[in-house]
Formats: C-alpha cells, structure tokens, sequence
C-alpha cells in the first residue's frame, strides 16, 4: 500500500520521531497535569496485550513526599526524579488477571503452582505499554528515560507503594520537560540482530568494533562523567555495573526471592 498526501506525511513524521528519540536524563523542573499525563496512559494501554488481560499495573507517583522517597531509593538520580513532570512506576501483575480468571469458575493458570509463560509474557506486556507511554510523551513534546531501581530493588518499591502479592515492580518512567539535547547514542548494526530465515552469531570481530564504537560515542559525549559522575571510559563502566561479585550476588539473590514468590513460576 502507497501512503499519498496528508497521511504519508504523518507517517514520516511518526517514523521520524521513532529513529530520533533519544533518552533525556536533564529535565526542567515542571509538574505534569493530571489531564496529560492521563493521554499518556490511555495511549499506553492500547498497546497489544496477551489475552487482553493487561497483565501490568501503573503507578503515578502525585505525592510530592513519595517522591522523595523514591527519589531515595534511586541512588545518585535525586535530580531526575525531583525535576521530572511525571514519574510512573511500571508494574508487572498477576494478582489482578488472576481474580479476573477467577470469576469464570475454573481453575486457571494464574492459581497453579507453574505459570512460566504468563510470567514472561506479564513482563512483555509491562514493556509494551511503556513503550507506547514513550513515544506518546515524545508526541506531545515531552522527553523520557527509564530507572530500573525498582526490579533491583522489589522489596522496597512493593512496600513503598503498597503492592500486593503477585505485582512486582519492574522500572521507573521518567518524563519532563527536556534540559539536555543529547546526541543519538550507538546501537548495533542492524544485521546484527535482524536476520532472514534463521539467526546469525555474531562475530567476535563485529562485537569488538561495535564496543569501540560505542566507547568513543560515549566518551564524545563525556556519558559516564555526566551521568554517573565517575571518571573513567564507557567500557569500564559497563564492567564496572555488571561485574559479578559478592555485592551484586547478595542483590540478586533478594530479587531472585521476590521474583518467585511473586512472578516466576516455573
């Protein structure tokens, strides 16, 4: 089908705002009304849902004292978070589509011991409806980034905002008014991860050139000192946050806990 006059026009528009979006981590100080950030939400839920169960919730943070105390919980963004319009704590959740299958009289899958499938898919609808909450915020003019303080941190977050059994927190949805006009960052070459027919490994080779790539795109931008305030290249930051060691081990072996108690079932 050839798009012709008007609509061809929206259409590169939208494609356009799609291959420019970029994540903003500098925002004006501004509040968000309550009537935009309701926009934002409703073109968020239109997003494709496994059975139209929704299996996520959302959570805006209004209170100024809870977002404090988010803002607490996120180590080293207090700045993000008290400047941004809206924060919008992305759920995962069980609880709700299992009393929903509840009510049909039979017993369903959400009320087994196993559910590995409805945990991944509660997951993918959790970022599907972000990413249309994204691209809805990026229409209306405003920028965004993602924190994900609150799946490192489940316990913390389910206690903060009085999440139930079944509802596990997932990220943190930052939108404002921008501050910053960041450059694209690097991503992968496309026949890196889009393939014909059957998958492709990468080689060694590709993957050493993309890490350069993306280690002096980083270090043109000063990424690490801007926003983690350390002082070293890209690259050893990105060891620095996945190194595996005892700290990081005692973290996930918490998330791990919540995680099958309130998600993984397998």
């Amino acid at each position: 089908m050839i798009f012709v006059g008007a609509g061809l026009l929206r259409r590169r528009s939208l494609l356009k705002l799609l291959r420019e979006r970029r994540s903003i981590r500098v925002f004006k100080r501004a509040r968000m009304p309550d009537d935009v950030a309701r926009l934002i939400v409703e073109a968020g839920v239109r997003a494709p849902s496994y059975l139209h169960l929704q299996e996520y919730s959302i959570i805006i943070v209004a209170d100024e004292g809870l977002r404090g105390e988010v803002a607490k919980l996120c180590e080293g963004q207090n700045e993000l978070i008290m400047n941004a319009a809206a924060i919008f704590l992305i759920c995962a959740d069980l609880n709700r589509p299992a009393r929903m299958l509840s009510l049909l009289g039979h017993l369903n899958i959400l009320r087994s011991n196993k559910h590995p499938v409805e945990s991944i898919l509660a997951v993918f609808d959790a970022g599907l409806v972000t990413a249309f909450m994204i691209m809805a915020a990026e229409i209306m003019g405003y920028g965004s980034a993602i924190l994900y303080h609150p799946i490192v941190y489940p316990s913390e977050f389910a206690r903060l905002f009085q999440l139930p059994p079944g509802v596990t927190p997932l990220i943190l949805l930052c939108v404002g008014e921008r501050g910053e006009a960041p450059p694209l960052r690097p991503r992968l070459p496309l026949d890196l991860v889009f393939f014909r027919n059957f998958y492709r490994e990468a080689g060694n080779e590709d993957l050493k050139k993309h890490l350069r790539e993306l280690d002096e795109a980083m270090r043109r931008e000063d990424y690490v000192r801007r926003y983690a305030g350390l002082d070293m290249d890209y690259l050893e930051y990105l060891k620095l946050m996945t190194a595996f060691n005892d700290e990081m081990k005692k973290t996930y072996d918490a998330v791990e806990k919540f995680l099958k108690e309130n998600l993984m079932r397998f």
